[in-house]
């Protein structure tokens, strides 16, 4: 009798069991029964929740892995910029020291020549300006600003030198 109530009891239980999904399987559910317990691990319930998180784990790493990708292209990005700021700056400042010790120098050699003092004092203005500007940030537009504020700069060297006779 006794082996037919344990007969019983335990095709019960499997049955009870088997009435678990294994979407219902949670391993940290600490209050299911043990007959719930063993039907989830028998039945895959939880291997296939330990599956999916491992799944949601390797999306979520390869996420991480793209973010920080992103990360060190920005630097690298922000590392050219300032960079090529760094650059242009060292050019700016080698341009007018150039310039300026070109200008002493024909200030002092064009003595009262009018229209030679005119021009070498149009240049000091606009270095002056050049100097007392903030460096720029290197945008687009600034770069082009930059770029037409040198060839003017140039055009006008141009001038002098054809002042002073020079070819």
């Amino acid at each position: 009798m006794n082996v037919r109530l344990m007969l019983g009891v335990g095709a019960l239980l499997v049955l009870s069991g088997c009435a678990t999904q294994p979407g219902e399987c949670d391993a940290t559910n600490r209050d299911a029964s043990l007959f719930t317990k063993v039907n989830c691990d028998a039945g895959g319930g939880y291997s296939e929740q330990i599956r999916q998180n491992e799944a949601a784990l390797a999306k979520s790493q390869q996420e991480n892995a793209m973010f920080h990708q992103v990360y060190q292209d920005i630097a690298a990005q922000q590392a050219a910029s300032r960079n090529d700021l760094l650059a242009q700056q060292k050019s700016q400042a080698a341009l007018n020291q150039s310039l300026s010790q070109l200008l002493g120098s024909l200030k002092t050699r064009s003595g009262n020549k009018a229209q030679v003092q005119q021009q070498i004092a149009a240049l000091e203005q606009q270095l002056k300006a050049a100097q007392a500007k903030p460096a720029s940030t290197g945008n687009a537009k600034q770069m082009a600003a930059k770029q037409q504020e040198l060839k003017a700069l140039q055009k006008k060297v141009n001038q002098l030198q054809f002042s002073l006779g020079y070819e």
